[in-house]
């Protein structure tokens, strides 16, 4: 299996999807009236159990078909903990609204601003920064230093 980030289901996997999920619509179809909140699985990684509601499950099940794609948990774990190991996070990435040069709106996914071409990728590593607890008027001095066009 490749464990390099998302990929597509291969038919039998998604039959087995299809086939959990009617399983756990007659789980929750029996054992819901009697207050069973969901389901408890072990776990062949780390020897664990763990619970996951109803929903939860169904929801996750469904997604997987509908999108066709998921990653594998030590995948994921894995790029989490090199995140951190590196001093970044799994937040996401600061959004500009704004280009800060002309002032015209942009979609907080743009690289740059679809008025006048600047990069953004200054203006969310000044955001990123402040957040940091920088000082503006350092956040300002650095970015310059760095090459980047006062804003």
């Amino acid at each position: 299996m490749d464990d390099e980030g998302p990929r597509a289901l291969e038919p039998q996997e998604r039959e087995d999807i299809e086939a959990d999920l009617g399983d756990l619509r007659a789980m929750h179809e029996c054992f819901a009236p009697q207050g069973v909140k969901g389901v408890v699985i072990a776990c062949p990684d780390c020897g664990a159990n763990h619970f996951y509601e109803w929903d939860l499950l169904r929801d996750n099940l469904q997604h997987m078909l509908e999108t066709g794609e998921y990653i594998q948990w030590d995948y994921g774990k894995g790029y989490i903990d090199a995140l951190v190991d590196t001093g970044l996070d799994a937040r996401p990435p600061v959004e500009v609204t704004a280009c800060p040069w002309c002032e015209t709106p942009s979609e907080g996914h743009f690289q740059f601003c679809p008025r006048c071409g600047r990069s953004l990728a200054a203006v969310r590593l000044y955001a990123e920064l402040l957040d940091r607890g920088m000082e503006e008027r350092d956040v300002r001095a650095l970015l310059v230093k760095a090459g980047f066009e006062p804003f």
